[in-house]
């Protein structure tokens, strides 16, 4: 039984007829459409296109135009164009050296007003080393007065007056002793070494060893040691009291010879010396004096505070 076909439809396709109206032949090849006529031919390399490139003109168009010039004796277009940045270059070179010497060129002005305050600083340094030392020579004759005084009225007062007097740094004092003298390594610290540096730390183990070793007075470079008297580093100084010390140290000590060497010899001290000396480069020198002349201390002052204790409080103090 075979299938109607509703009309208008066909069981296969139909071939399409030319336009022309001439009947197509069944052997006959079909001829290309003017769209595929215009469409251009794909190479067989087309998806190959960046490599085909890579090896077909290895060179950029640039070299190969600079080869070109190269070959035919032509001078490069760019010759102009590097003598024009070198020239601003210069020029730019040229304007930022001259404003940064003139920004850092120091100022007339400033140069006299520095000056003139480092003068007034000198001067008044000058005022102060002077008057400090007045203020010595008059304590001294102040102390050698009371003590007169005090001997025609109660000799045995005086005595202890003047020993505490010697304890307390208040009076001039002179005897055999020891001086040690301390030089820092300056080529190390010429060359940046700050280790090299002699510190207070290092005068305050040494001082403390002498007095512990029995001296009776001690001063650094002339200034006189008090229970007042601090040692300390300011600004990349050392101070003793409020005056600042340049090196060498000299420290000078009053007292039994043998115990402040064998003071210096052993514990902190000891160790503090053979460090200076060994590693940090420095010139520790201890020698014996016979005749060692301590200033009296202008920091003694007065006590507003501190008030003595009675005897019998002290004794009960003692019991308990």
């Amino acid at each position: 039984m075979s299938e109607q076909v509703p009309p208008g439809l066909s069981s296969s396709p139909e071939p399409e007829q030319p336009s022309s109206g001439a009947p197509a032949s069944p052997g006959a090849a079909t001829a290309p459409s003017a769209r595929q006529r215009s469409r251009p031919k794909r190479r067989p390399d087309e998806s190959m296109t960046l490599l085909t490139a890579v090896t077909a003109r290895p060179l950029d168009g640039g070299y190969e135009e600079a080869a070109r010039r190269r070959a035919a004796g032509e001078e490069p277009k760019w010759t102009g164009r590097v003598a024009f940045v070198l020239s601003m270059a210069l020029v730019l070179g040229l304007a930022v050296t001259l404003g940064v010497r003139d920004l850092t060129a120091p100022d007339e002005a400033d140069q006299r007003v520095r000056q003139g305050l480092e003068r007034n600083a000198s001067e008044s340094q000058e005022r102060v080393d002077e008057l400090r030392g007045r203020n010595r020579e008059l304590s001294t004759e102040v102390e050698a007065l009371a003590n007169q005084a005090l001997a025609l009225a109660d000799p045995s007062a005086a005595v202890q007056a003047r020993n505490l007097a010697i304890r307390a740094g208040s009076m001039a004092v002179s005897g055999p002793g020891l001086k040690v003298e301390i030089s820092p390594d300056q080529e190390a610290i010429a060359a940046g070494d700050t280790n090299a540096r002699i510190t207070a730390g290092d005068l305050r183990v040494i001082v403390s060893a002498l007095w512990a070793g029995g001296a009776e007075a001690v001063s650094i470079n002339s200034v006189r040691l008090s229970a007042k008297t601090s040692i300390r580093d300011v600004g990349g100084q050392i101070q003793v009291g409020f005056q600042p010390l340049a090196s060498p140290f000299v420290v000078e000590a009053i007292g039994s010879q043998d115990s402040l060497e064998l003071a210096l010899a052993k514990g902190r001290a000891g160790d503090r010396i053979a460090l200076l000396r060994g590693v940090l480069g420095a010139d520790v020198r201890v020698r014996r004096e016979g005749d060692l002349r301590l200033e009296p201390s202008t920091e003694v002052g007065s006590l507003d505070h501190a008030q003595p204790v009675p005897k019998d409080a002290v004794s009960t103090a003692h019991l308990q």
